[in-house]
């Protein structure tokens, strides 16, 4: 398991467009902007309009909080202060299984996983796990691998 992130090294500060977000993930909840409209899902949450029909009229939409890993890096040299006790840490693009569309396309987020990179590869199913900071009113959502997979593929040396 990756050590620790020191989040009282980040300063996070909730805006117009990502306070309800957050609010969401105090309470356990992996929300992400859906469009009233057309229904089109999208995250990070700073968009002000759906980028499908550009309708303004948007919400959020609760996820279940599972998916699966997409593509995924390992990070062994931190740039951020935060993160010098967590190296080597994987950070995965995970598409979420609940938002799939008609055509086709998937709301992908991307997170720091709670495994190690031997523990991840492609094509496994994750889940969101929540974790507390130093800031009550910050709780950091992390991705865990959640079971197995068939023809899963991992990057080599």
């Amino acid at each position: 398991m990756p050590g620790p992130i020191d989040y009282s090294k980040l300063r996070i500060l909730p805006d117009y467009d990502t306070v309800e977000w957050w609010a969401g993930t105090k309470q356990r909840k992996y929300l992400v902007r859906q469009c009233n409209a057309c229904g089109h899902k999208w995250f990070p949450p700073i968009f002000p309009a759906c980028a499908r029909c550009t309708s303004m009229d948007i919400g959020w939409f609760e996820t279940a909080g599972r998916g699966v890993l997409h593509s995924y890096v390992v990070v062994v040299q931190p740039i951020v202060g935060a993160f010098i006790g967590a190296v080597p840490y994987v950070v995965a693009i995970i598409e979420l299984d609940d938002c799939k569309e008609a055509d086709g396309s998937v709301t992908r987020v991307a997170g720091v996983m709670l495994n190690d990179e031997a523990e991840v590869a492609i094509g496994l199913p994750c889940a969101v796990e929540y974790e507390e900071t130093s800031d009550a009113k910050i709780v950091m959502p992390r991705w865990r691998v959640s079971g197995t997979a068939a023809n899963t593929w991992k990057f080599a040396e």
